[in-house]
């Protein structure tokens, strides 16, 4: 009889212990695999870049907490974050370019979920890391520059690669004269700017459709409604396809001008026959 007592009172125990313990719930919410990128990419030493990463909600309630990003386990920073149901959101920090090996990746912590009555609900995350990211990184070679020219403001200075370059500009900046350069000077900018804005936009939007058809492929396999969706995908592949294609055209600098050095010969042909 004592023995049945104890029985039932640490059954009653156990009961009660689970309340809290399994109060966590488990949630498909969290990082799709293999989700970081960088701007600008490529980058080298001494370079502030922003890390980028894509957290993606498909619960029906408001998804909260934080991402934590690391370099070979070496804290970076960390950003809160709140996703609305069925969505997802972008996630960045800013880091300054070091030499070496390095390992980016993210984890997500303090997971919840916000109830309709105000109250949060601790939730277990499956995907709460993404994949590592291993880039390695050289050290910026110093030249020794040799004056040639008499009139080059460059004589014996160590510095850096960019920095030769930088200071030959200079020089040619300064034996042109300044109603040439400065609208050079400020069409070069603008243009430069496009272009990394144009390949910033098109690299976060390629990526948000590359995960917004990742995500009408999980509705389809759970609400099996593949035929609602027969025009969505493809749509969404073909908007795919023309920022993949923008994207690589305005991050490769070669490519890029190149492009605009030949649409420029056009032009100007084209105005020539017009006049002659």
């Amino acid at each position: 009889m004592i023995y049945k007592k104890i029985i039932i009172i640490f059954f009653l125990i156990l009961c009660t212990i689970p309340i809290k313990t399994y109060s966590q719930s488990f949630s498909k919410a969290g990082f799709i695999p293999g989700n970081i990128w960088y701007s600008p990419d490529p980058f080298e030493e001494k370079d502030i870049i922003k890390i980028h990463t894509i957290v993606f909600n498909p619960e029906d309630k408001q998804f909260l907490g934080d991402v934590i990003f690391f370099d070979n386990d070496v804290f970076l920073d960390k950003k809160s974050f709140s996703v609305q149901a069925k969505e997802i959101k972008e996630v960045e920090i800013s880091w300054t370019v070091t030499a070496g090996k390095h390992k980016i990746f993210a984890k997500i912590e303090n997971a919840k979920l916000l109830l309709p009555n105000g109250k949060f609900e601790e939730i277990y995350i499956a995907q709460n890391k993404t994949e590592e990211n291993i880039r390695e990184v050289e050290k910026k070679i110093i030249l020794k520059t040799i004056n040639l020219d008499p009139y080059s403001i460059i004589d014996n200075i160590s510095t850096t690669s960019s920095e030769s370059i930088k200071n030959i500009k200079n020089t040619i900046k300064e034996n042109t004269p300044s109603f040439i350069v400065e609208p050079a000077t400020l069409t070069a900018n603008v243009i430069e700017t496009i272009r990394s804005d144009i390949s910033n936009i098109s690299k976060v939007k390629k990526e948000t459709i590359q995960n917004e058809i990742k995500a009408i492929n999980i509705t389809n396999q759970k609400n099996n409604t593949e035929k609602e969706n027969k025009f969505i995908k493809p749509l969404k592949y073909l908007e795919l396809f023309f920022f993949t294609l923008l994207s690589y055209i305005f991050n490769i600098k070669f490519i890029f001008y190149g492009i605009l050095f030949i649409i420029i010969i056009f032009i100007l042909r084209y105005f020539w026959r017009l006049i002659f």
